[in-house]
């Protein structure tokens, strides 16, 4: 980059030139540089490994170091100075502290001291430039609960390995709460979080764009506390969103939303939708509807569950559904069917996958009930009406370039990846339970967060000069080094360095599965029983 730099601006404005040059080519050269300079300042990979729209974020690169040291929340205001106020010195090192705090430096590192639950009195807000670390704390690393975290007209943000655990009150006055919010944001990467317990969306998305959802679980919702008892809907993409990569992900008991690229999105919208694993969806989960838009779809893998549609008659209930004129590129999509298995069969209409995993021809159909006797509307009707799916999708058989690219894997290598290494680390309870519900084709929708019993707990890693760098590491590389420095690359902070080999290591200490022969071989999951749903709402 450097040298390239430089010849760039022998070539269009050398010193020589200078007594030659008008104040008009002078002020032309210097505007080219600038964007020049601009369209490279995110050239760079947020961090090794990172794929996708919203992949070269630089994030809070250059920025100070926040240290959170403390489990209990604040009710105050989004500025520092409320920390600063009689009676509330000792709120400092708080989570919104530490989000507060980076906001008024113009970005920040936020790494956390302790390990454990921060129960949010109102929703966390994450501003311009903020690196959340959540693999930073000891042990068994951070949950958030209780109120969602917000990304609001904010850009160039990165979470990692953060838990929300959704722990709500049916009685309260806001109801059917998103996990994490997105809304009038650009450039943003959510890497190996773990969402579940959520209301209604797990992440959603509104007028933002440059996002990338990366090896990360969504799924496993609760009661909405609105008229439609099961929301469990991951990711409704709305409003001129733009530009999205979901990647390498699980999902686990949705009601529908894996993704919904709405048609209120920017006309002619692009999504890459791959590698992803579904499983225990209602029906359609993933549907593509956005004016004349274009996505890829390669290598997901969709497992019914106990609550995947089990009307008969039908074998081609596809996965993937679309309208609008949308147009995709499929490939190596897998679909284990819930009914009628067409092992083989080569589905003219998803060209480019050797199974029927997309719908290109428009048919209606209604219910979502694992059989005929089961009363849909008493568990998700719209105010008492079924409502009907249909679609229809464009197919091309070459996919879209200008998307940017992501490792394809093979759909079946790839489940045993994304089951082996999805979500924050190390696992709490709560994915061991999900990662062990598709092994063994169980679980099912719920109403109530279930008693997982996790335990968040670690002793904090010495870090004597309070730099975001353990002690011990700092001295197996080099002695003391500075967070920003650029000691062990050239392109990236010190810290960063830091925080991908602590990734490094969660992450090759992940138990490997071989998730696709397990599931494989499973029979179709028997239905629940009648009073798992048909009880409760009798009650």
């Amino acid at each position: 980059m450097p040298n390239l730099s430089v010849t760039v601006f022998k070539k269009y404005f050398s010193f020589t030139m200078l007594p030659t040059l008008s104040k008009k080519s002078i002020i032309s050269a210097l505007l080219f540089l600038m964007l020049f300079f601009c369209a490279n300042a995110y050239s760079l990979p947020a961090f090794p490994g990172a794929e996708g729209y919203g992949s070269e974020t630089p994030h809070a690169r250059g920025k100070k170091v926040f240290h959170v040291t403390r489990l209990d929340d604040l009710d105050r205001g989004p500025q520092t100075v409320y920390f600063k106020m009689k009676n509330h010195e000792n709120k400092v090192g708080c989570f919104r502290w530490a989000l507060a705090a980076a906001r008024e430096a113009g970005g920040g590192y936020i790494v956390f001291d302790v390990a454990g639950t921060i129960e949010l009195i109102r929703p966390a807000e994450v501003f311009s430039n903020t690196y959340i670390a959540g693999h930073s704390a000891p042990g068994r690393g951070i949950a958030i609960t209780r109120e969602p975290i917000l990304i609001r007209n904010a850009n160039d943000i990165l979470i990692r390995n953060i838990r929300c655990r959704g722990d709500y009150e049916l009685g309260r006055s806001v109801k059917g709460q998103d996990a994490i919010l997105i809304i009038k944001s650009q450039r943003v990467i959510l890497d190996h979080v773990s969402v579940s317990f959520f209301q209604d969306g797990a992440v959603d998305i509104v007028e933002s764009r440059y996002i990338t959802l990366q090896w990360s679980h969504f799924g496993d919702a609760v009661n909405s506390g609105t008229w439609e008892a099961y929301h469990g809907e991951p990711h409704l993409i709305r409003t001129n969103s733009n530009f999205i990569t979901m990647h390498h992900n699980y999902y686990t008991h949705t009601h529908s939303r894996t993704p919904w690229f709405h048609e209120s999105s920017t006309r002619g919208g692009m999504i890459e939708f791959s590698n992803n694993v579904v499983y225990n969806f209602r029906k359609y989960p993933s549907a593509f509807d956005v004016v004349n838009g274009q996505g890829n779809a390669v290598g997901n893998y969709y497992i019914p569950g106990t609550n995947t549609h089990g009307d008969h008659g039908i074998p081609k209930r596809g996965a993937i559904i679309g309208s609008h004129n949308f147009t995709l590129f499929a490939m190596d999509n897998r679909f284990i069917h819930s009914s009628e298995s067409t092992p083989g069969h080569d589905d003219q209409n998803c060209k480019g996958s050797d199974h029927d995993t997309c719908r290109g021809n428009d048919q209606r159909v209604t219910g979502s009930r694992p059989d005929n006797s089961y009363p849909e509307d008493a568990i998700m009707s719209y105010k008492g009406k079924l409502g009907q799916s249909h679609g229809h999708l464009n197919f091309t058989d070459s996919r879209f370039e200008s998307i940017p690219k992501v490792t394809y894997l093979d759909a079946e290598k790839n489940m045993d990846e994304v089951i082996s290494k999805f979500g924050a680390l190390p696992r709490d309870n709560t994915d061991l339970r999900l990662q062990k519900e598709l092994l063994t084709r169980t679980g099912s929708w719920k109403l109530e967060k279930p008693l997982d019993n996790n335990d968040y707990s670690g002793t904090p890693n010495k870090d004597t000069d309070r730099d975001g760098m353990a002690d011990e590491w700092e001295n197996q590389n080099g002695g003391n080094l500075k967070p920003n420095g650029r000691d062990l690359s050239p392109d990236y902070d010190n810290i960063e360095i830091y925080l991908q080999d602590l990734h490094n290591t969660l992450r090759n200490n992940a138990s490997a599965v071989n998730a696709h022969t397990i599931v494989s071989g499973m029979p179709t999951p028997l239905p629940p029983e009648k009073k798992s749903w048909f009880d409760i709402f009798k009650q």
